[in-house]
């Protein structure tokens, strides 16, 4: 789904953010990147983003190379994506129905879509009374729980969370790592940049150490981090294990809102 292939990023200041980096990721994979501050990590994800060009290698999201993608195609690219900040970035004079409920007006989504995902969304994050809440009037965490059901509500292919941890405290920073786990389990591909080793090691997922520009350490991708997906078709059946895919044959498709999927894909089409 990702791939870096000796990707480097030299700032016009001459600083060298990302030496020589090989890093490939596939879907429905949870991944920890960690790291000091400076070592790189936020230009990994602004290349992921395309808010970065590399200097040189190259980029592969869902088998496109980023790197020669033209500009107006971008808005496209990042519609597949789901972005978690540190700092909630959310609109104190919306509602949380509003604030979320903007990812999807943004693209032309209708009223009725808007309403029935939302909802559904806000309940995901267990956040449905808090619907007509200001930002300001909720929790640190509550506040990252509305900028997850945000980044969420476009249903991305992939969520990509900046530091997602840094301003709650630690029992609320180890409920939404636990809420981004069960995300993951729908077949959602979680990044989860972070400096915070110990809360790392309390899950067991793939972990990338990013240190001065470069990976130092990747506990790789095996088996046990690749997420099974929860809506199965005839090509992702025939790829899992025959003991794996005669379990899961039975499980119900996710519960998707079809028509705020048609609005993606209608104004993808334009």
């Amino acid at each position: 789904m990702i791939q870096f292939k000796n990707v480097s990023k030299v700032y016009p200041s001459g600083t060298h953010a990302l030496s020589n980096v090989n890093i490939k990721i596939e879907k429905g994979e949870f991944v920890f990147i960690v790291g000091a501050s400076g070592a790189g990590k936020s230009t990994f994800l602004k290349l992921i983003m395309k808010e970065e060009q590399p200097t040189s290698g190259e980029i592969i999201i869902n088998g496109v190379n980023t790197t020669k993608m033209k500009r107006r195609k971008v808005p496209y690219l990042r519609r597949t994506m789901g972005i978690v900040f540190q700092d909630f970035r959310l609109i104190d004079k919306m509602t949380v129905f509003d604030n979320v409920a903007f990812a999807m007006r943004v693209i032309g989504a209708k009223s009725r879509a808007v309403k029935k995902r939302v909802l559904y969304i806000l309940g995901l994050v267990g956040l449905k009374d808090k619907a007509q809440s200001r930002p300001s009037e909720l929790s640190g965490g509550e506040q990252q729980r509305v900028s997850l059901a945000r980044a969420l509500v476009n249903n991305p292919s992939l969520i990509i969370a900046d530091e997602p941890t840094g301003n709650i405290d630690p029992e609320m920073s180890f409920e939404i790592i636990e809420l981004l786990n069960e995300i993951n389990k729908q077949g959602t591909t979680i990044i989860v940049v972070t400096h915070e080793h110990e809360l790392v090691h309390k899950f067991h997922n793939r972990v990338i150490e990013i240190n001065d520009g470069r990976v130092t350490s990747d506990s790789g991708a095996t088996d046990e981090h690749v997420a099974i997906p929860i809506e199965i078709t005839p090509e992702n059946l025939a790829d899992l294990p025959e003991e794996i895919a005669e379990e899961i044959a039975d499980v119900s498709p996710q519960e998707l809102n079809a028509e705020a999927l048609q609005a993606i894909e209608q104004g993808e089409a334009e």
